[in-house]
């Protein structure tokens, strides 16, 4: 259900703005909007941003060394005076941590210069002579460098340069000397070859005995490093308090980023916003409790105003609202689909994954995480989403499915209960699209729903109804066909029915053009969608793809592990039953995971193609009323 929106306008005392906008904050019902065109530059909001910067980074910082949460470790919950009280500590912290950090950096830089000058010394490691020895003298001149092995010939053929060698391989290091009379011609003569110019760096003594001290003061380096990771993991046992730190600094950052949002006057404050319409009164309250002077208005949107789009369901309903987000919150002026998708997604889910022992995996686990985790938002939607998928897929697993890759029908004739789809495949795939014409029949009676809601009785007959019409008439006209045994009145009737409905977009799809040729040709071209009806149909065919590899790749890999636990050998029987079973599970998990994913994905594929395609209005924007969004921790109230 869509909640309706207003718009609210609060004017107080300036004197009062802090504290109401603490209350409002604390109520989380109001989303305050921004009445400047331009945020003005605010001295506080950039103070408070850069803390959390400072906090961030720190945390980023000790985060390698911090103990890690379990995978069913919930978020901590304190009260917000709990959390404010720990600013100034985590700031100190932070503070010194950066020292820390900023010492560690450049420590790191110097080992890493160190290095480069390490590896461009190398090639010189045979080099006799203290580098700074080599320099130009009034009739001599020095080249000092590194040339590739296939010159050499061609560097000893120049009789007027003189030359030592350094080392072998396909690049050598190389002293050359000449006559300064000649110093052009081998100059020139370097540029004709694979010559590359060295410059000594500005280290006493020679690359050999350079490169000894600057290992050594690597080695120096890393002492004082191993000691600053220990000072930095003693600073992560305090990795509480700068969350809370953090967090608190995010609270009164966003209270603050709204205070950015308010018309201000020398004494007085306008703030506007958007409420739901459930939440007034409670709003207006959290304003009471701090100060009655005050002007409270409540009103419509104007017409060319689009208010948040917020949804109300029930506990049931409520998770897969963040399926629906995935695709896109609704128009506010339109229909929630989140009630009518929720039961399709749960069984078009366990038809896709459909191995009982997999939904018994899948729903266990959900529940562990949502027992001991306690995940809120979008994580907590999604994992309540998998847990009901899991229920759905023992279900469906039972009844035409297989169990972790068994299919039991054979050996103790337990299930699958209906018909096994590995066998029978032609019944699994009319199942599939007998499910998917329901489902697309359920989007239209929907857009009926909708266009009668909104009084188009019009569009509710020629553009809902007609489909519906035509599908159903196929049906009737077409199954008797394929399945023996039915009354041949329902082609009777099924031809007929098509008929009507195609009759009825051909009259009056283009109904409000007054030509008759163009309002023909509208129901021409929308008679040509009856092509894309019949796609959208064999979409569901991804029913029948995903249910059967599921139950395929689970078999194969029962069948691999089959064949390690069965040697014949004492030994290898032993060993090859441990890791067949270390192998199964984890193999099986893999299964599980990329299964899940695939059922997960595809089915919300055909939730928004093939069935919101028809009845649903997206575009809606986010509620993001002023409260506690914190990333840390759950604040207590």
């Amino acid at each position: 259900m869509i909640v309706a929106m207003k718009r609210l306008r609060l004017i107080a005392h300036k004197q009062d703005e802090a504290d109401i906008l603490k209350s409002l904050q604390e109520a989380e019902a109001v989303q305050v909007i921004r009445l400047l065109e331009e945020a003005k530059a605010d001295e506080e909001l950039d103070r408070l941003e850069q803390r959390g910067a400072q906090l961030t980074d720190s945390l980023d910082a000790v985060k390698p060394y911090a103990k890690k949460a379990g995978f069913f470790t919930p978020k901590r919950e304190e009260k917000l005076e709990q959390i404010q009280s720990k600013v100034d500590e985590g700031l100190k912290l932070s503070r010194d941590l950066e020292v820390l950090i900023r010492r560690r950096n450049t420590l790191r830089a110097e080992i890493d210069k160190n290095n480069s000058t390490i590896a461009a010394l190398r090639p010189f490691e045979r080099f006799p002579y203290e580098m700074q020895s080599v320099e130009q003298s009034k009739h001599v001149r020095c080249f000092l460098g590194l040339i590739a092995s296939k010159d050499l010939d061609a560097l000893y053929n120049q009789d007027f340069i003189s030359v030592e060698l350094y080392g072998e391989g396909t690049s050598i290091a190389a002293l050359a000397a000449c006559h300064v009379d000649d110093a052009k011609a081998a100059s020139t003569f370097f540029k004709s070859i694979d010559w590359t110019d060295v410059v000594f760096p500005k280290l006493s003594g020679t690359p050999a005995e350079a490169m000894a001290a600057l290992q050594a003061r690597n080695d120096e380096i890393n002492r004082e490093l191993e000691k600053l990771e220990e000072e930095l993991k003693a600073f992560a046992e305090n990795a509480d308090v700068l969350q809370d730190a953090a967090d608190a600094t995010l609270i009164e950052r966003d209270r603050a980023r709204a205070a950015t949002a308010l018309a201000k006057t020398r004494s007085a404050f306008v703030l506007e916003g958007w409420v739901r319409e459930d939440e007034a009164q409670k709003a207006e309250q959290a304003v009471a409790a701090v100060t009655d002077a005050y002007s409270w208005e409540i009103f419509e949107p104007e017409e060319d105003e689009i208010p948040p789009s917020v949804v109300q369901n029930n506990a049931f309903v409520k998770p897969f609202e963040q399926v629906q987000t995935l695709y896109s919150r609704p128009d506010p002026r339109g229909i929630d689909g989140t009630p009518f998708m929720t039961p399709c997604y749960i069984l078009l889910f366990g038809l896709m994954l459909s191995d009982a022992g997999y939904g018994i995996i899948l729903s266990i686990g959900a529940w562990l995480y949502l027992k001991f985790k306690k995940p809120r938002g979008m994580s907590g939607g999604v994992v309540r989403v998998l847990f009901w998928g899991g229920l759905s897929t023992i279900v469906w697993g039972v009844l035409v499915g297989t169990f972790f890759g068994l299919s039991l029908k054979e050996e103790i004739g337990l299930f699958p209960l209906w018909f096994d789809p590995m066998t029978d495949s032609m019944t699994m795939l009319g199942l599939c699209f007998g499910l998917g014409v329901i489902h697309i029949l359920f989007g239209y009676i929907l857009k009926m729903k909708v266009a009668f809601d909104n009084k188009d009785w019009q569009s509710a007959i020629f553009d809902a109804l007609s489909w519906i019409l035509i599908i159903l008439g196929l049906v009737l006209y077409l199954v008797p066909s394929l399945v023996s045994g039915l009354p041949a009145i329902m082609q009777t009737i099924g031809l007929p029915m098509a008929g009507l409905g195609a009759l009825l977009i051909l009259l009056f799809k283009g109904r409000g053009k007054k030509n008759p040729l163009k309002r023909t040709i509208s129901g021409l071209g929308e008679l040509y969608n009856v092509s894309s009806l019949l796609a959208d149909i064999l979409s569901y065919a991804r029913l029948f793809a995903l249910g059967i590899a599921t139950g395929v790749i689970a078999q194969v890999f029962n069948d691999l592990c089959g064949m390690l636990m069965g040697g014949s050998n004492p030994i290898m029987a032993v060993l090859g039953f441990i890791i067949g079973c270390a192998l199964l599970v984890a193999l099986h998990l893999f299964n599980i995971a990329i299964n899940t994913l695939g059922a997960f994905v595809h089915c919300a594929r055909l939730q928004y193609v093939e069935f919101y395609g028809k009845f649903y209005e997206a575009g809606g924007r986010e509620f993001v009323p002023l409260g506690y969004r914190t990333k840390y921790i759950n604040v207590e109230k």
